[in-house]
């Protein structure tokens, strides 16, 4: 009887055991959940508007919330963290604002008292993660409410597609109006434009970033042109662009924001002659000069389609246009404006000529 209760006991004994192992088990492969918003577990989604609020008392931990933005835009905490503890760190020490891919595209700390925090973040998914003081101890409460204000991009960047690489660049069409936004993990904007015919393109840049790089170039290569340091507000600007395919770069170096560009574009005007004159076996036009021209060059032949005994003389933008050393008889005249631009090819310098169209022709008998 006596040997029966032992053996019993014994099994009740080992039944505890197994059930205690299987309860350890559990423990061990169950993942551990860090703490996070007002008792949900980590991994809870934020509601713009909601209010959330958690305490801190040991060094390392840390709260974490999801978020996903369908388009670009800022993000503002409305903040407040107090002590709960005299002898502790009243202090969050990181504020960490996670991509999708797990890299850190902002952070900052606050301290205690009321602040707003803000991120300009492309559209995407993101984790917000709020961490403890790494000192001897901490303590502090905190809450915040967040907000959202789109920044109305024209086409809204992808934190995981951004147009930041020549293959990458968005299709621009001169005349268009764009508006974008330059965010944290977001440096760059790159659209590409087709410029049919040698033209000046005017550009008119409205920013709210701090300070910004714009450079134009082509795909040759061997056109650069840049504006550096441009501070927020409008500016407007003006350039010279030879037929071509070109990229625009934008390029944040301090801050975060939105901007906007506009373009037009204008053709090399051509030259309206008003007169041509025999001055003794010259040709001498006149015709209104532009000053964004740098010289004109005036040709003539003896027939229409400037196939027989054509001549052609370049001048600045000053002084008498002409042909000469001509002898007696009927020629046509046509003239055309020329801007010239330094290029680099192969490591050296060689200077270009870009041309206008022609202007009408002309006819006069030399004597």
């Amino acid at each position: 009887m006596k040997r029966r209760r032992r053996m019993m006991k014994n099994k009740s004994l080992w039944k505890g055991l197994i059930v205690m192992l299987a309860a350890a088990f559990v423990m061990l492969v169950m993942p551990v959940q860090k703490a996070s918003a007002a008792g949900t577990t980590e991994g809870s989604n934020l509601t713009w508007g909601s209010a959330y609020s958690g305490v801190i008392t040991y060094r390392g931990e840390y709260y974490s919330y999801n978020f996903s933005l369908k388009q670009s835009g800022r993000v503002t905490l409305a903040f407040n963290v107090d002590s709960v503890s005299e002898c502790a760190w009243t202090q969050i020490e990181e504020m960490n604002f996670l991509d999708e891919s797990g890299s850190v595209v902002g952070s900052t700390r606050v301290s205690e008292g009321k602040t707003n925090v803000w991120i300009d973040l492309l559209a995407g998914n993101y984790t917000l993660e709020i961490v403890g003081h790494w000192g001897t101890g901490t303590g502090a409460s905190f809450s915040f409410v967040p907000s959202f204000k789109s920044a109305g991009e024209t086409k809204s960047e992808h934190s995981m597609a951004k147009n930041n690489e020549l293959g990458m660049a968005t299709p621009y069409k001169i005349g268009n109006k764009i508006k974008a936004q330059l965010a944290c993990g977001d440096k760059v904007d790159i659209y590409k434009v087709k410029v049919s015919k040698n033209s000046y393109l005017n550009l008119t840049l409205s920013s709210k970033i701090k300070q910004m790089d714009i450079t134009i170039k082509n795909t040759a290569g061997d056109v650069t042109i840049g504006e550096y340091n441009i501070t927020d507000g409008t500016h407007k600007y003006k350039y010279f662009l030879p037929k071509g395919t070109y990229y625009i770069t934008f390029e944040r170096t301090s801050g975060t924001g939105i901007y906007s560009f506009k373009t037009s574009s204008k053709v090399m005007p051509t030259v309206k002659i008003k007169k041509v004159k025999d001055t003794g076996k010259r040709i001498t036009a006149t015709f209104k000069r532009n000053s964004d021209m740098q010289g004109y060059q005036i040709q003539v032949a003896r027939d229409k389609k400037f196939k027989k005994g054509k001549k052609s003389f370049s001048y600045g933008n000053s002084g008498d246009v002409s042909a000469y050393g001509l002898k007696k008889g009927t020629y046509y005249v046509r003239i055309r404006a020329y801007k010239t631009r330094n290029v680099r090819v192969n490591h050296n310098y060689e200077t270009r000529y870009y041309y206008s169209g022609w202007s009408t022709v002309k006819k006069v008998y030399v004597k």
